[in-house]
């Protein structure tokens, strides 16, 4: 294909050193028109080399003093001039150098879709826990996995080099990373909200009309989550505050309905399964025979763990005896803007 379409893509970082590189190379590496390529870096005025490393390669840098991806990634999104649009996270990094080729071919392919995404891979190297969770084709946990569609019941084709996905309010899958057209978004709220909302995006561009999607399995990145439980605890009770009860009532992109029978049965379902631990057990060990991974004997201790934990930090936050924290801003007096 000669007339490849432009794409814009944002990094938001924060003391990111150790992994800046590794994303901006495979970033940088990529075999496509490099004049069809912007790149933007939104950083929250890192104590570290981040910036530094950053400007080693051709991009553009925002500074901005609110710690929060989601409204990093929107400021870059205002600014982008990409027919394309996708962010990607610094402690990510794409597989291969047609990563970007194979992504933007279902958009160049078929003007009905509005966007494409792919798939979490395996790396041996790295941490069981973040081994276990990157078998799944979304980093879900068990909990995850299981308030949330499957793939497969969405694809409504199989093409050449990838699916078409037909995205429906409800029944979305969690895409972490998505390409998607820009100009599409502008047409919708998305480019009325102050924060980029990952899972919320593709809510609203369902709801707009722009439900097909196309999923490319043979992309496909690495994405070094975690590397201890409690490191993953942390992480989801982070998200349970700031992303759920912070934004409550804002959010497009819902696991559960509270007001729904069936789904308040799928919880007290979920909440015996994962505390019974044993089920979870038979069930990890065949995925230690498919996957030849001792790896994936996590799955009970982090459906136990993370279930509880969960069902923790909702009652310490709706009972009020934790406070919901806003975002952090940084107290020193700079330009927002470089």
């Amino acid at each position: 294909m000669q007339d490849w379409p432009t794409v814009s893509i944002v990094t938001p970082t924060y003391n990111e050193a150790k992994n800046i590189g590794r994303c901006l190379d495979a970033i940088f590496s990529q075999d496509y028109p490099r004049n069809k390529i912007e790149v933007w870096v939104v950083d929250n005025y890192s104590t570290d080399q981040t910036v530094a490393l950053a400007k080693k390669y051709p991009v553009k840098i925002i500074y901005n003093r609110v710690r929060d991806a989601q409204l990093s990634k929107m400021l870059a999104f205002k600014k982008a001039r990409g027919d394309l649009f996708c962010y990607i996270d610094a402690d990510y990094k794409l597989r291969g150098r047609d990563w970007l080729k194979k992504m933007a071919f279902p958009l160049a392919d078929d003007v009905q879709i509005t966007g494409s995404f792919t798939r979490y891979l395996v790396a041996k190297k790295d941490h069981s826990l973040s081994r276990f969770l990157s078998y799944d084709l979304f980093q879900r946990d068990p909990i995850f996995k299981f308030f949330s569609i499957e793939i497969e019941k969405i694809i409504t084709e199989k093409r050449k080099g990838y699916s078409v996905c037909d995205f429906q309010s409800g029944r979305i899958p969690p895409v972490g990373i998505c390409l998607f057209r820009r100009r599409l978004a502008l047409k919708t709220a998305i480019a009325k909200k102050n924060k980029l909302m990952e899972l919320d995006n593709l809510e609203i561009f369902a709801k707009a009309g722009y439900h097909r999607f196309a999923f490319v399995p043979q992309a496909g990145y690495y994405h070094r989550h975690v590397a201890s439980l409690r490191q993953l605890v942390k992480k989801r009770m982070r998200n349970i505050e700031r992303n759920y009860f912070y934004d409550y009532g804002v959010r497009e992109y819902t696991w559960v309905n509270f007001s729904r029978p069936r789904d308040l049965l799928k919880i007290i379902f979920w909440v015996i399964y994962a505390n019974l631990f044993f089920p979870a057990l038979v069930k990890a060990l065949g995925n230690v025979w498919r996957q030849c991974d001792w790896a994936c004997l996590w799955e009970p201790v982090v459906a136990l763990v993370v279930t509880d934990v969960t069902i923790y930090e909702f009652l310490v936050l709706f009972l009020g005896i934790k406070k919901v924290a806003p975002c952090r801003l940084k107290t020193v007096k700079r330009k927002t803007v470089r």
